[in-house]
């Protein structure tokens, strides 16, 4: 795998009402991908949220095909009762009474199942830290977070990449994080 011919648009720079916001609409509507809400935030959310600067989309182009994307955000992380104090504190970093802390949140990671074969999971996954720790680098933050869906191979994708498991969502999904 050749990953240097990939090219990434940053949905922010996308202006509206232009040949070029038309190109990539086209691209976004037909991405297709196995997680189908990774697929219709894409579809139906990435303008709303970059315009209204809730996240930021970064799409991967191979030549013309959109072959996969991934979207960060500032994030608050509540803890909840499910959190001892000693993991509130390591994530902290100073105090284990601390309510809440800031962390850059991957909201969304996915490859086009028809066009993005030749894209590895680890490349896409290794931009995005990349932007992460850019940013980390001028604005501090300890941790990276992103919910996935609990399916044994994803879990260990991510394992694999250095994120642990926080906690237990729902009977669907793991939220996990990554020490930066």
């Amino acid at each position: 795998m050749d990953e240097k011919f990939y090219e990434t648009i940053y949905l922010r720079d996308v202006k509206p009402n232009t040949d070029f916001e038309l190109y990539v609409k086209n691209a976004m509507q037909n991405f297709r991908c196995k997680d189908a809400d990774v697929e219709n935030f894409l579809k139906n959310k990435a303008f709303d949220f970059e315009r209204r600067n809730k996240s930021r989309t970064h799409l991967i182009f191979e030549g013309t095909n959109l072959v996969a994307y991934y979207t960060l955000s500032l994030h608050s992380l509540v803890f909840d009762d499910s959190i001892s104090k000693n993991v509130v504190k390591k994530i902290d970093g100073f105090s284990k009474s601390v309510q809440s802390v800031g962390i850059i949140l991957i909201g969304q990671l996915g490859k086009d199942f028809n066009l993005g074969k030749n894209i590895s999971g680890a490349y896409l996954l290794g931009e995005c830290l990349s932007i992460i720790l850019t940013v980390q680098k001028m604005v501090g933050g300890r941790y990276a977070m992103l919910e996935c869906a609990e399916i044994p191979k994803v879990v260990e994708f991510y394992r694999a990449n250095g994120f642990e498991v926080l906690q237990k969502m729902n009977d669907k999904y793991l939220r996990m994080i990554k020490r930066l």
